[in-house]
């Protein structure tokens, strides 16, 4: 009993002194009582042995007392000791319209040589790419996310695993090649633009953390089986990266699903990006992309086989950041009543990763700042806050229909009521109106 306590102020005494605490003279489970007995092993009932504790020397050169011991014990997380940029290797360049190049080049995904933070997860992030040690490119993948069967391998070795016929011993991280086409402009990056076999180039962490998809309701097939996906530019990267994502990552799941349309808005038809893969995508599964030249409003009024339900109907809105794009196809969702919206500009929430020892704050002295659960004064504040914010973008709203109808009514006054078709007899335009997808519903 007595060695356990002295072997307890023995670890009590170094924490102590790698905190700069200074060390008591005695013992403190000796304080109060200056010896102990014990009966000795071996000896008769009547033996008795005196043992009378001391003070208590740290040896420094002690590895067993040394301040950093605890992290024996920390979790090691494959491939974090691993650099953060990779070389890469040049497979092909390719004109895919006048403005965009798909540069595509063999990197490593292999979970021992790739830490989960820097890896590709999700359709939507942007590769960071280095050309012979230049300046750092962000540039948008047209690869969906590495399934994680390529890494089976890799995940059975780090977990410390062995096969029938092997023994312990220290073997080299697996590597896995995979690859990598990303959708580049000659302004944007101009060093991926011009990749070429003689170039070196390096791949570093993935940028973003890529489309909500996970917490979005379209990832409920059965209860939104109809999907409507805008693209203009850069989003058509994305857009593949979407159609031919796997099962094991976040997907569309496109064989369980009713009805999934593409419109896919160019300013000319040479400058439809992976015309040649929209069959593939078609044999994915209900999928079918129209092209147009004029708008999303006409693309989606043009399509007649298209039959929804605004309750059950979804859309994405892939446009590669183009704020103007992307209110005109939010229009189009709100003629159309559809209120499920996915849009590229707003990212998935970041990952919080484990950290290696969730218990250093104690070890090291260092207080973590307490959880401190908001109270109720706070909530109603922030609810009442959030329903001011509702209120006043109501008004907005409100105001701004009185000025469009007060608008209607002064060119009504001007050109007569006549109920034409822009040709003098009236104020309507040739265009599909709103009715149109009432049409369709």
């Amino acid at each position: 009993m007595l060695g356990y306590k002295l072997r307890g102020c023995v670890s009590r005494g170094a924490r102590d002194q790698s905190q700069g605490k200074k060390l008591p003279s005695v013992c403190p489970g000796a304080r109060g009582r200056r010896s102990s007995t014990r009966r000795a092993p071996g000896l008769g009932r009547s033996t008795v042995v005196t043992v009378r504790a001391g003070p208590v020397e740290i040896d420094e050169d002690d590895l067993i007392q040394g301040k950093d011991r605890y992290k024996w014990y920390e979790a090691k997380f494959c491939a974090e000791d691993q650099p953060a940029w990779n070389i890469g290797s040049f497979v092909s360049n390719v004109q895919v319209s006048p403005l965009y190049r798909a540069v595509t080049m063999s990197v490593e995904v292999s979970r021992e040589r790739i830490p989960l933070a820097a890896a590709y997860k999700a359709a939507g992030q942007r590769a960071v790419l280095r050309v012979n040690n230049g300046l750092e490119r962000h540039c948008a993948a047209a690869t969906p996310p590495f399934p994680e069967e390529i890494n089976n391998e890799p995940l059975f070795k780090v977990r410390g695993d062995l096969f029938a016929q092997e023994i312990k011993a220290v073997r080299e991280p697996i590597s896995v090649k995979a690859h990598l086409t990303v959708l580049v402009t000659r302004k944007e990056a101009p060093e991926v633009w011009g990749l070429g076999p003689d170039d070196v180039v390096e791949v570093g962490p993935f940028a973003g953390t890529g489309l909500d998809l996970r917490n979005s309701p379209l990832m409920a097939i059965y209860a939104c089986p109809t999907v409507v996906i805008f693209v203009e530019g850069r989003g058509i990267a994305t857009c593949r990266a979407l159609l031919e994502s796997s099962s094991d990552v976040a997907n569309l799941n496109l064989g369980f699903r009713r009805d999934v349309r593409v419109y896919y808005k160019v300013p000319n038809g040479a400058s439809v990006v992976f015309k040649e893969e929209f069959a593939a995508w078609e044999a994915r599964g209900p999928v079918r992309v129209f092209t147009t030249t004029a708008s999303f409003q006409d693309a989606f009024d043009d399509d007649d086989t298209l039959t929804y339900d605004p309750e059950t109907t979804g859309a994405i809105i892939l446009v590669g950041g183009d704020e103007e794009a992307e209110k005109e196809a939010r229009e189009v969702c709100k003629d159309a009543d559809i209120n499920r919206i996915l849009a590229d500009s707003v990212e998935q929430a970041p990952v919080v990763h484990l950290a290696p020892n969730p218990f250093e704050h104690l070890i090291s002295g260092k207080p973590r700042k307490p959880m401190r659960r908001k109270s109720r004064e706070q909530r109603e504040a922030e609810a009442a806050a959030a329903a001011a914010e509702v209120e006043a973008a109501a008004q907005k709203e409100a105001q701004t229909a009185a000025a469009a109808a007060q608008a209607g009514e002064d060119d009504e006054e001007e050109h007569g009521n006549g109920n034409g078709n822009g040709n003098g007899n009236g104020y309507y335009s040739s265009a599909k109106s709103p009715s149109a997808a009432a049409a369709k519903r």
